[in-house]
């Protein structure tokens, strides 16, 4: 399968070095700088063992013709201008795959390309370290694909085939929605339980207060969810709550290491957007608001 992913970053460096070791024809389209580092250094994975792919790597200025599907991996602040980039790759027949958090970038795509779009759900634990390599924290490696509008088709199939033949257990979903919803919860609850509080969950829970407060954070993330149509089912929910109240773990996010990083963390597409949509809806979410207010303060710092 020819497989363009946009973005050469922890999620979508991992899934191009994997894919093309499962034999596909893989380009990562990346800025300019970024490009000049991976063609001379491939895209380096490290954790248990170290491994160096090199996959094709295109600016956007290089990509002149479709791809079988394009995945985008990018920051929810770099979509945007994504959009125009990625438009001469996205033919006839292309499947255009999102991993990205939270859900606004539904209506962003969906808006320019139309039923080319797909849901998606990554679940993978990777982090980019500052000498541009992909650390990859767990062997988890789970994605869940399918049509927005819940039809089941053959489409899909062919991704399907090349994710599992990369590792992943992947699912094609009837209720892609729903299941895009309960990541998002997932996602918001852990993040701005160790983002606001900067420490792992075991640290957090371990605290007098700290237990009542991240169950307070899921409720809170699983009514704004509810309200809007999508409620979490029991075992989902279920898992969230363990995963936010187990003493002593070493989970941390995405947002959480960020800020310990120093670097901008994807606030408003994790937690500012959810916390738009429970006030629309008459929800109070006191605890995601504080968290949300202390990420937002950290990106500030961070500009100055």
């Amino acid at each position: 399968m020819r497989l363009l992913y946009a973005g050469a970053g922890a999620v979508g460096g991992f899934l191009a070095a994997r894919t093309l070791a499962a034999g596909h024809d893989v380009t990562v389209l990346a800025r300019p700088a970024r490009a000049r580092r991976l063609r001379a250094d491939g895209v380096r994975l490290t954790g248990v063992t170290t491994t160096v792919a090199r996959p094709a790597i295109a600016t956007a200025d290089q990509l002149t013709d479709a791809f079988d599907a394009v995945t985008i991996a990018v920051k929810a602040d770099a979509l945007d201008a994504l959009l125009t980039e990625i438009a001469p790759a996205v033919g006839p027949h292309t499947l255009v795959v999102p991993f990205l958090n939270g859900m606004a970038h539904v209506d962003t795509l969906t808006d320019r390309f139309g039923s080319a779009v797909v849901g998606g759900v990554l679940r993978i634990a990777t982090d980019l370290d500052a000498d541009g390599a992909i650390r990859v924290l767990s062997s988890l490696f789970e994605a869940e694909i399918g049509e927005l509008d819940g039809t089941v088709g053959t489409r899909l199939d062919r991704l399907a085939a090349a994710l599992r033949s990369a590792g992943a257990a992947v699912t094609v979903s009837r209720t892609i929605i729903d299941d895009m919803w309960a990541k998002w919860v997932y996602i918001a609850s852990i993040g701005a339980i160790t983002g606001m509080l900067r420490a792992p969950i075991g640290a957090v829970v371990g605290a007098p207060g700290g237990d009542h407060f991240a169950r307070t954070v899921v409720a809170e993330a699983a009514s704004t969810a509810a309200a809007a149509g999508h409620p979490i089912a029991a075992d989902r929910l279920e898992l969230t709550v363990r995963t936010a109240t187990t003493a002593g773990s070493p989970m941390t996010s995405s947002l959480s290491r960020d800020v310990l990083a120093g670097r901008r963390t994807e606030v408003d597409a994790v937690l500012g957007d959810l916390t738009e949509r429970a006030r629309a809806a008459g929800v109070g979410t006191p605890a995601l608001d504080a968290a949300t207010l202390a990420l937002r303060v950290h990106n500030l710092r961070m500009r100055d």
